[in-house]
């Protein structure tokens, strides 16, 4: 699946704010739906609904669209600094890790509250809706690696090449390999945000966001097909779906992902990172990791969801708000922009 050079990516500088890209993002948001329970289905199109074409991926991208900007408090709700000593020893500690520049908050504290706010029998249509999207992105956040680390803030001071488009020249550091390259190149695709180096084609074209929600659609139901549906059920006894134990579950997820900052994502030590093109056997490597990760978060966010769905229907007795449940029509995303 190696891209040819004119198809070579050139990915924008991402901040630590951002987790995977918008393909792996997408993606558990549809890999979720395989495990939506008929309630849960519901909900989802009703407190989503718009009259703009916005999907379900839509909504699970939106944390990162122009509400970082407006409301900077968020930026530390997708992440956790884990002050450990990688690749020597890794690990999360919410004590310690959950603050960003002395202030508290992380995306562990960030799941429980935005679960707490769809509970929330006074939550209005606004802040339902909204936190429904924080939680959808927050579980794909969770699940990518770097997000659960501190050194070199997540892998962004990192300069690095992969496939011959190198360091800070051509905004490429490790961050940025796990958000947008590993994937894309898995998926042999392009990224709607990214330029194109055209090194002896003069047309090409980036895929428009209809193909990528397309590849994300395919992606997650080949996650589907092959991790979840032929084995016995993916919810093992040892899985945290409690939502009443939210710092415990997020906490053990955050764990989860940390460990593969020792085991593979930074285990060649960042001087052989730095030095070496990233695009061929670290590559490879990778991917398995990035596809254990992507399905362990779309499920999770499927039985996340079906927990707070169940429970708000037992706590509220209704799945709007109460600001709404009295209209003809749910209130749309207009106060909203992707």
């Amino acid at each position: 699946m190696k891209l040819s050079k004119p198809l070579l990516l050139l990915a924008i500088a991402l901040p630590q704010t951002l987790a995977w890209g918008s393909l792996a993002h997408r993606t558990v948001a549809y890999l979720a739906t395989h495990s939506f329970n008929p309630t849960t289905k519901v909900f989802i199109s009703t407190i989503l609904a718009n009259d703009r074409g916005w999907d379900i991926s839509d909504a699970a991208l939106w944390p990162d669209k122009g509400i970082r900007w407006r409301r900077p408090e968020t930026k530390q709700w997708h992440f956790i600094d884990a002050r450990d000593d990688p690749p020597n020893t890794c690990g999360v500690q919410f004590k310690r890790d959950c603050t960003h520049d002395g202030t508290p908050g992380c995306v562990v504290s960030a799941i429980k509250n935005m679960s707490n706010t769809i509970l929330d029998p006074h939550s209005t249509s606004t802040q339902l809706r909204e936190a429904t999207m924080f939680v959808m992105h927050f579980l794909g956040d969770i699940h990518q690696p770097l997000h659960t680390e501190y050194l070199d803030r997540g892998g962004n001071d990192i300069s690095v090449c992969f496939d011959a488009a190198c360091g800070r020249s051509h905004h490429v550091n490790l961050h940025s390999v796990w958000d947008s390259f590993i994937p894309l190149k898995w998926r042999n695709m392009i990224h709607s945000r990214v330029e194109i180096v055209d090194w002896d084609a003069e047309n090409v074209s980036v895929v428009d966001e209809g193909v990528e929600k397309d590849a994300a659609k395919y992606w997650a139901e080949e996650l589907y097909n092959t991790t979840i549906a032929s084995s016995e059920g993916w919810v093992g006894e040892n899985e945290c779906t409690d939502i009443k134990t939210p710092i415990q579950c997020s906490l053990k997820w955050a764990n989860e992902s940390n460990k593969w900052i020792c085991d593979y994502v930074l285990r060649p030590g960042k001087e052989w990172l730095m030095d070496n093109d990233l695009g061929d056997e670290y590559y490879a490597g990778a991917v398995p990791v990035v596809e254990d990760m992507v399905t362990k978060a779309g499920m999770r966010l499927g039985a996340w969801m079906n927990g707070l769905v169940e429970e708000r229907m037992r706590r509220v007795g209704s799945l709007v708000a109460e600001d709404v449940r009295d209209t003809a029509e749910v209130n749309q995303w207009k106060e909203l922009e992707l």
